[in-house]
């Protein structure tokens, strides 16, 4: 049996097990925290995406912080291990007399390691403190997901109870905030500034105190992350600080490019004698237009998309998903008798509506091609589903092209808007 050395961190068995053991199981979370939330996204009103796009950004960043934060740690661990390991199997530690021979005096001095005792230690100690550090992190956006999470339930109750409020909503979830804050930070400074010329049995200080203990009890103390207030008290220079900003930043950024990315055609790559790969890219196949091609992903914005390049029978399908706070503020604009529509045929004028909005067309000739609702298989997502015809199309590549919905500050101003350009093959 290999001793442990005397100084070694007493739970660094339960922080490999944590990490070993939850790892890969944590790498498929993100996947699964896309699928629900962005589902959620596309499928709501304006002023529930505004919350479901903030609660995306902290359950990713918990998710993401932990996950690198295990990897991290098994691999310091890992190190750890291995410096034990091979120190027992060579007790008397590095040679240095042999080490040293061939070199001057001051390169030895310049790169003096501590002894193996000392460097196993600052080993273990690194490993325990990414682990400690790493959950202080994730733990720090567990009462803004549960306080969002409570917020996005009571506005989802007031839609279905009294239909959707729109823009207002938002100012009012707006107002909230800044209420049920503005105490909290008024006090803070009253405390800061005259805390100490208050009377500790004044009705004042019980006051403030009482209400420092309700913050506090929300999670808004002090005492209310130990892990990183443990961790910042006793590690002096600014370099920790650093650090832990580079952590935050990359996983920000990393969550980021994950959103926005593929709509931007953000790649890895210097490709200058091809087209871009935006989504409006003309002479390119982007995967995400194929049912057969775009894998089990999910979008921020997904686009339209139809089954394979290769066309096989009279028809090709289209799917349109419906994103009601782009589609529906759209109908208001243009066609607000549509929305307004009662009786048998009001699905139908809706439908045609729509599609007048994204107005199909195949090798620049506009179709005729009825609207009928759908559902994406593979997400859920709702939308429209329009059967083009195409017997009477030559042999060889033909282009579909579908316009995105147009946003009111886009007409506003006049910019053009570009299609979804869609390739296919008869």
């Amino acid at each position: 049996v290999i001793p442990m050395p005397s100084r070694t961190t007493p739970t660094w068995e339960m922080e490999l097990l944590v990490s070993g053991a939850t790892v890969f199981g944590l790498m498929q979370l993100p996947s699964l925290v896309d699928r629900l939330l962005f589902g959620l996204y596309n499928s709501s009103s304006l002023e529930i995406a505004g919350l479901v796009m903030p609660l995306w950004v902290y359950v990713k960043f918990t998710v993401f912080t932990l996950i690198f934060t295990f990897i991290a740690h098994l691999f310091l661990r890992g190190y750890w291990v291995a410096l034990v390991g091979l120190h027992s199997v060579y007790p008397k530690g590095i040679q240095w007399d042999k080490a040293d021979r061939n070199m001057g005096p001051h390169y030895v001095a310049a790169t003096h390691v501590d002894s193996m005792a000392q460097v196993i230690e600052k080993a273990d100690n690194r490993a325990t403190r990414v682990f400690s550090v790493g959950f202080g992190l994730a733990a720090t956006f567990l009462m803004p997901i549960v306080l969002v999470s409570l917020l996005l339930g009571c506005i989802r109750l007031f839609v279905a109870l009294w239909g959707t409020g729109g823009d207002a909503i938002l100012w009012v979830v707006f107002g909230v905030f800044l209420l049920f804050f503005l105490p909290f930070i008024v006090l803070i400074l009253l405390d800061r500034l005259r805390g100490q010329s208050m009377p500790s049995q004044s009705s004042a200080v019980r006051v403030m105190r009482a209400t420092f203990r309700f913050y506090g009890a929300l999670g808004l103390s002090r005492a209310s992350n130990p892990l990183l207030k443990l961790f910042f008290t006793n590690e002096s220079g600014r370099h920790n600080g650093a650090l832990v900003a580079v952590m935050i930043t990359v996983v920000m950024v990393v969550s980021a490019v994950q959103a926005v990315g593929p709509r931007l055609g953000w790649d890895v790559g210097s490709y200058d004698g091809l087209p871009s790969d935006t989504s409006a890219a003309t002479n390119t196949l982007l995967p995400v237009h194929y049912a057969s091609q775009r894998g089990s992903g999910v979008m921020l914005v997904p686009p339209p998309h139809v089954p394979d390049p290769v066309v096989r029978g009279r028809y090709l399908r289209l799917f349109v998903p419906y994103l009601p706070m782009r589609h529906t503020p759209a109908m208001q604009r243009l066609c607000p008798e549509a929305l307004a529509a009662t009786g048998d045929d009001a699905s139908r004028v809706r439908l045609d509506c729509l599609g007048r909005i994204h107005a199909l067309a195949v090798d620049g000739v506009p179709l005729q091609v009825p609207f009928d609702a759908g559902e994406d298989e593979a997400t859920g997502q709702r939308g429209m589903v329009a059967m083009i015809p195409v017997a009477a199309l030559s042999p060889g590549r033909h282009e579909l092209t579908v316009m995105p919905v147009k946003r009111d500050a886009a007409e506003k101003g006049g910019k053009p808007v570009t299609p979804y350009r869609i390739p296919f093959w008869r």
